[in-house]
């Protein structure tokens, strides 16, 4: 009990003691004054919280009101057995108003507790659902028995035997480890390490710490189920793209091979009787299949060096003419098609790597004759812009569709034959994509006048002084 108690209890006693005198001088009987005593004994217990200061106000009351209130004043001698009987039965009332009064409170202060260590535990189941990582979940977990305990503590992970944090020092001075388990579903995680001092944790530290424990064993045990699933996912991923990937390529490396194989087999089995003008269609189409598996091998070589993270830019000062017009002449059947070029009447040079932009501008002008038909325009716009140079490839066929979010990934296709009769394995926008972005351009599709297809990417380019 403290000071200020005793100090309630005195005055409170006090104040009963002088309002009961100056009552009885107003003519109030002996059982209202008691009835006022009952009142200074109640808030006693009240505002002390206490059962025993409750005991000792209502005795205390008595002989007050024995001294002041009963026949003869002024002494402890009780000459009338109705005022012994009321002073008794004032002292059981007391007695028993006061222990209620007290298990009142008790049992307040016990929901208040149980209120806030509800909270508590809310508060930290909430906690762990946002946070992810191992890292993170464990620091959450560390962090949060820091601010809310204030001791210091440690996690060890069972499989990895790793200990968070890190760089932990804990000072083991006057003090002692209270381990507890970190458990998952199926089995132990780890161990969490409390370093107390030398004293028992209370029931609400002790519910608070068991409770992190808990809510870091779910947090990890989701991250690490989660985990699985995503390796999973991507291991599946990786299959089905390794098998799309092989099964394409067998394909597509078979036509044109058959197409040089048939051609040039018949020159050889022909040669004496064939004219010309046969010969060199045959040859013609030879050379469109050699040009047409030349940019198949360098989509395919340029994909790999893409996925292994070893696609080195050299850039050097190139001339957009030259670079367009290199393009142009590896496209085959463009000379066929109504085709325009657009290019800029004074002469821009770009810091770029040659080979690569000019595998850009094949794969989308490629990709632009085999998705339209043969009396569709095609074009190539270049125009220099404030601070870099845009190319567009536009084209009058029936455009890209409506979802487009996809049409860079590796691997996607229309799944439609192009007008030639080839199908691609869906590696040339991956790789425009990623050798602009390795540029510092940027590449986008839309619609283009034309009502088709319109591919645009952009690099940062220098003047020609």
């Amino acid at each position: 009990m403290k000071k200020k108690d005793y100090l309630s209890l005195v005055l409170i006693l006090l104040a009963t003691t002088f309002s009961s005198i100056v009552l009885k001088q107003l003519g109030l009987g002996k059982e209202n004054i008691l009835m006022i005593f009952m009142i200074g004994v109640l808030s006693i217990t009240a505002f002390t919280k206490g059962y025993w200061l409750g005991l000792m106000a209502a005795c205390v009351s008595v002989i007050i009101f024995n001294y002041f209130f009963t026949e003869p004043l002024h002494t402890f001698i009780i000459n009338s057995v109705n005022d012994m009987a009321l002073m008794l039965f004032f002292l059981i009332a007391s007695m028993i108003s006061s222990s209620l009064t007290a298990r009142f409170w008790r049992q307040l202060l016990i929901s208040k507790r149980n209120e806030q260590t509800a909270k508590l535990l809310h508060e930290i189941a909430h906690g762990f659902l946002n946070v992810t990582s191992e890292d993170n979940i464990i620091h959450h977990g560390i962090r949060y028995i820091k601010e809310h305990i204030g001791y210091d503590s440690v996690v060890e992970l069972a499989e990895s035997s790793r200990i968070y944090p890190h760089d932990s020092f804990v000072s083991q001075e006057d003090k002692r480890i209270t381990e507890l388990p970190i458990t998952g579903i199926a089995k132990r995680i780890g161990t969490l390490r409390l370093y107390v001092k030398n004293e028992d944790l209370n029931m609400e530290q002790a519910w608070l710490v068991n409770a992190v424990a808990a809510q870091m064993g779910i947090a990890l045990d989701r991250e690490y189920i989660y985990n699985e699933r995503e390796n999973t996912r991507i291991a599946m991923e990786r299959e089905h793209l390794k098998s799309n990937l092989l099964r394409s390529i067998g394909h597509d490396l078979r036509t044109p091979l058959a197409g040089i194989a048939g051609a040039s087999s018949y020159i050889v089995q022909r040669a004496r009787s064939l004219d010309g003008e046969s010969i060199e269609r045959l040859a013609r189409d030879i050379n469109e299949q050699a040009e047409w598996l030349t940019t198949l091998v360098e989509n395919i070589l340029n994909m790999t060096r893409i996925d292994n993270d070893k696609l080195e830019v050299n850039k050097q000062i190139e001339v957009i003419d030259d670079v367009v017009s290199e393009a142009v002449t590896h496209i085959v059947g463009l000379g066929k098609r109504p085709f325009k070029i657009t290019l800029p009447k004074e002469v821009v040079a770009v810091p770029m790597d040659g080979k690569m932009i000019v595998q850009v501008l094949v794969n989308l002008l490629d990709n632009a004759v085999k998705h339209t038909s043969r009396n569709c325009p095609i074009e190539l716009i270049v125009s220099q812009k404030e601070l870099y140079v845009e190319f567009n490839v536009a084209d009058g066929g029936m455009g890209t569709g409506s979802d487009t979010s996809k049409l860079f990934d590796a691997f996607v296709t229309s799944g439609k034959t192009g007008a030639d009769g080839k199908k691609g394995i869906g590696l040339g926008l991956a790789i425009c994509k990623a050798v602009v972005k390795a540029h510092g351009g940027s590449i986008t599709t839309g619609t283009s006048h034309l009502g088709g297809a319109l591919f645009t990417f952009t690099l940062p380019y220098t003047e020609v002084e």
